[in-house]
């Protein structure tokens, strides 16, 4: 059972590291070619994928440390003590007080209550404040000069999660930011079109005239607050992926009424790309799992 427990525990967090690590990607349309450099050379390899995460012993950090500096690994111990509201300490013997590691944490948002095992997964550093502040950014770190003493040139962990065994919660993960009236107006808004669009999918297959009528009025209108939405923000690519996709929306309504059907299914195609580019451009997935508009486009 407990083995069942922690590779269960090293999935979830490793699923949390994994999308850290990698940046989000739109899709590859299939019609358009790669470039081509002149010359006709082939185009340069893709980036290598980002790294593994190397499980590994408190022991052996403790011990050899140097093979794993600077690898994303997962750690999994006994907490040793609470530090402050973003550090704390893990080991593995008691017995030596030299031993523990330190856990730097920017985003904890629970505690962790001594000897409880945790699984964390980050980077691991040598500690040195300056670096830590590099690394990130938007952190201060919150150790007391005593502690940043005690710990300074020892190895730490820079989590990304940590996830307490005996719940499976990852203390670390991020909380979304609460919305705005604005932004939950435009949420529900948003919600409608995905089952509209389903919808009229199915109405268009069937050729169900007045379902698609139904369906695309209620698109033109979520595309309609869409494009007001985006004009008090200023941004102008936003606008026009919504006036196109709301010109879509109603020439399908016409084409329907007037029986034309490979109309219909032309205007249909290019209303989904609408969605698609808008999201790609202003959509992002956050920690747990939510959509939320880009930060910075709010």
């Amino acid at each position: 059972m407990r083995r069942f427990i922690a590779a269960a525990v090293f999935l979830v967090a490793s699923m949390v590291i994994a999308g850290a690590q990698q940046p989000q990607q739109k899709p590859a349309d299939p019609a358009q070619k790669p470039p081509q450099p002149a010359g006709g050379r082939s185009a340069a390899p893709p980036a290598a994928p980002a790294k593994p995460i190397v499980p590994v012993a408190a022991s052996t950090i403790a011990a050899n440390p140097d093979p794993y500096l600077g690898e994303y690994i997962s750690l999994t111990a006994a907490v040793g003590q609470g530090l402050t509201k973003s550090t704390f300490s893990v080991d593995q013997d008691r017995t030596k007080a030299d031993k523990d590691i330190l856990i730097i944490a920017p985003t904890l948002t629970g505690t962790v209550e001594p000897n409880a095992y945790v699984t964390v997964l980050g980077e691991l550093v040598r500690f040195d404040p300056d670096d830590i502040k590099k690394k990130a950014s938007n952190y201060s770190l919150d150790l007391p000069p005593d502690l940043v003493a005690k710990y300074k040139g020892k190895v730490a962990v820079l989590a990304k999660a940590v996830v307490v065994n005996s719940t499976g919660v990852d203390i670390a993960k991020v909380a979304p930011p609460p919305l705005t009236a604005e932004e939950e107006a435009y949420q529900k808004m948003m919600r409608q079109v995905g089952p509209a669009n389903t919808a009229l999918r199915g109405a268009i297959d069937k050729m169900d005239a007045a379902a698609v009528k139904d369906q695309a009025a209620i698109l033109s209108k979520a595309f309609t607050q869409t494009e007001a939405f985006w004009k008090g923000k200023g941004k102008t690519d936003a606008v026009g992926f919504a006036t196109e996709a709301k010109k879509d929306a109603d020439a399908i309504t016409t084409a329907a009424a007037a029986g034309k059907w490979d109309d219909v299914k032309a205007s249909a195609t290019p209303l989904g790309q609408q969605c698609g580019s808008c999201h790609g451009a202003y959509r992002e997935r956050l920690d747990d799992g939510s959509f939320r508009i880009k930060a910075g486009s709010r």
